[in-house]
């Protein structure tokens, strides 16, 4: 492999991903999230209404104790479909780098579903090739191939977010 070209951030992570072996890259993708942050427009949807605060706070508290009982729900539907598990390394929105306990072949085609955040729950579903197995580590190098324009602004703006707390922390 010739020299790297990067035009994203890599950051170290340690974030638990679901994968599944697929027959081509030009599959159809199978998992199907809706990743638009509806947290905030919510908020302001119930802010700008005319009801009692008290009521719009419990709204508001409702509403993010729904997303987490469908979060969990989801789950098992991702297990099932998406049955290889994953710990992913470092991340950018070019690739992954990740450990399994199964074995893959360089080029080989995988959809991958990345758990970015638990609460609320935050995934984004990408599909994309093996480039390698680094022979010192033991971690496979990941591309993206074919990912959804809202798929590929939730894996940037959580790079970001990390960058952001990485930098205050190394402050303080």
């Amino acid at each position: 492999m010739s020299e790297e070209k990067r035009s994203f951030s890599r950051i170290p992570v340690r974030l638990k991903a679901n994968a599944r072996l697929m027959h081509s890259i030009d599959s159809p993708q199978l998992f199907t999230g809706a990743n638009v942050d509806t947290t905030t427009s919510r908020k302001e949807l119930f802010k700008k209404s005319k009801l009692p605060n008290e009521v719009t706070s419990f709204l508001i508290d409702m509403d993010r104790k729904l997303d987490q009982v469908i979060g969990l729900l989801s789950k098992d539907y991702i297990q099932t479909d998406f049955p290889i598990e994953i710990e992913v390394v470092e991340i950018s929105g070019a690739g992954i780098r990740f450990r399994s306990s199964e074995t893959f072949e360089s080029e080989a085609p995988l959809e991958i579903i990345l758990t970015l955040n638990q609460v609320p729950l935050t995934m984004a579903g990408t599909k994309g090739r093996i480039l390698e197995r680094e022979k010192d580590t033991g971690l496979y190098r990941f591309e993206f191939v074919d990912m959804r324009g809202s798929d590929m602004e939730t894996i940037v703006q959580f790079v970001f977010k990390q960058q952001r707390e990485q930098i205050r922390n190394s402050k303080i």
